[in-house]
């Protein structure tokens, strides 16, 4: 008896252990743990590691409403294109939304940080064709060991319309991005120094063809833009900078090359034209004021020959026409007292016997205030000159002797004056209210003003309301404005 409980109890021990077994084998692998996003605080607030990389990552952006009074289509005043006052065919505003996006990747190395930022998004224009809106980006480069590749700020930049809503035309180089090669080498007590190769494509005003332009006897023409040869080189760029709690200040050179296509008229059996080295040097200052936190005075000076872009000149604003204002209404041939100030922001004036390079200089202020920590104001302008010199063989001989609307009969008899030295004033201001943290809403007013050279009349053709006929050749100003509602989500 005792043996057969035994054999029961071992019978069941043995179908319990395999009954055990069948559910162990039912039960899935252990879970490995979750890879939580951690915090990576070697780059400051808001960088993250990538699950399962040794790779931080910043993801921000911003949404914007731009409502732009007496602006064209890039919020410049009516200064570029057939700009003007009393026009019928001027919108009054114009809108621009955009929505943006960026992306800062960072990996610590032996040879120091792997970045990589992206910054690009969408918008939508009043003068966008095409509903569904555009792509654009202004930034998408890599740093490694002291170089930076890719599109990013020029290293010839230092104010770069740091305050102001609209770009200006002049004081100092946009904040548009250039394609760059550079290395920077740091130093001790905040010191470094830049050497960059940039694409040159993108620092072209223009060359004046004054053989291949030259008008109908009794018409007003500018220049013929284009009339660069293909590029060689790029443009070599230097700076020097300092960084301290104080602030910051650079000095930098950029050379560039200025070739015009052909020895006079475009034409295949022509020579080929001149070839010369443009050059900008600037030097600026931004102070950091001890009124209040984020209170900053920026102060900056600009020469230029040859390579007017390095003044602030966005060459794909204003390159289809220069700078073009009207005024007045009807032209006085038609018993109006029309007005027109046109001038050309261009490198050279090139002929069939030489070219001759344009000279400019800029100056320019910002500060801004903070009143509280909600509210601050921003206070800007800035003076650009060019220069197109004197006598037959510069810029300015150059292009006046192909335009003879300057002796041919007006109203008020026979009108001599061609000079195409020109100067631009912009001064404006803005003040940003944050009810919140990362919303702003802001409210900017600018003043421009086209001092030109040229005296008399100029015989101008129909340009869509305006009227053909002559107009008095005047300084002209305007104001315009732009009201801005941003909500920025970076950290």
């Amino acid at each position: 008896m005792k043996r057969v409980g035994s054999l029961l109890l071992g019978s069941a021990a043995g179908m319990l252990a395999l009954a055990g077994s069948a559910q162990a084998a039912d039960l899935p692998l252990k879970a490995k743990p979750v890879e939580y996003v951690k915090v990576c605080s070697i780059y400051g607030a808001g960088f993250y590691y990538v699950p399962g990389t040794d790779t931080c990552i910043k993801v921000g952006g911003y949404a914007r409403l731009d409502i732009g009074i007496n602006a064209a289509g890039s919020h410049v005043p009516y200064v570029t294109g057939p700009g003007g006052r009393n026009l019928r065919d001027r919108d009054v505003y114009m809108t621009r939304v955009r929505g943006v996006a960026t992306w800062d990747a960072r990996t610590h190395t032996e040879y120091g940080t792997l970045r990589a930022y992206i910054h690009g998004g969408m918008e939508l224009n009043s003068y966008d064709s095409n509903y569904r809106g555009t792509l654009f980006f202004y930034r998408a480069f890599i740093q490694f060991a002291g170089l930076t590749v890719g599109k990013t700020r020029s290293f010839f930049s230092f104010y770069s319309n740091a305050l102001n809503f609209t770009t200006l035309e002049g004081g100092s180089q946009s904040d548009g991005g250039q394609n760059v090669l550079g290395y920077t080498a740091q130093f001790a007590g905040g010191f470094s120094a830049s050497i960059a190769l940039e694409d040159a494509a993108h620092s072209r005003a223009g060359i004046y063809d004054a053989v291949q332009g030259i008008p109908p006897s009794g018409g007003f023409h500018g220049p013929t833009y284009g009339d660069y040869a293909g590029v060689r080189w790029p443009d070599v760029v230097a700076n020097i900078r300092v960084d301290q709690p104080w602030g910051s200040a650079q000095i930098a050179g950029a050379l560039h090359q200025v070739r015009s296509l052909y020895r006079g008229a475009n034409v295949n059996t022509n020579l080929p034209g001149f070839d010369a080295t443009g050059f900008a040097v600037t030097g600026g200052v931004m102070f950091n004021l001890p009124f209040a936190q984020g209170d900053t005075l920026w102060i900056q000076g600009t020469y230029t020959k040859g390579a007017s872009t390095y003044l602030g000149v966005n060459p794909f604003v204003q390159s289809a026409g220069g700078f073009h204002m009207y005024s007045g209404g009807l032209p006085t041939d038609l018993g109006g007292n029309g007005k027109f100030a046109g001038a050309w922001a261009v490198d050279a004036v090139a002929d069939g016997t030489g070219m001759s390079l344009v000279e400019g200089w800029a100056v320019m202020a910002a500060a801004r205030h903070f009143w509280t920590p909600g509210l601050r104001s921003s206070l800007f302008g800035h003076y650009t000159k060019f220069n197109s010199g004197s006598g037959a063989d510069s810029a300015n001989g150059r292009a006046c002797a192909a335009n003879p609307t300057f002796g041919v009969a007006t109203p008020g008899g026979l009108q001599t004056g061609c000079n195409f030295d020109f100067a631009m004033i912009q001064v404006g201001a803005n003040t940003i209210w944050s009810p919140v943290r990362n919303i702003d809403i802001g409210v900017e007013v600018l003043y421009t003003r086209l001092d030109q050279n040229h005296s008399g009349f100029a015989l101008l053709p129909q340009n869509g309301t305006r009227a053909a006929g002559y107009y008095r050749l005047h300084d002209q100003d305007t104001w315009s404005g732009t009201v801005r509602f941003q909500r920025v989500f970076w950290p």
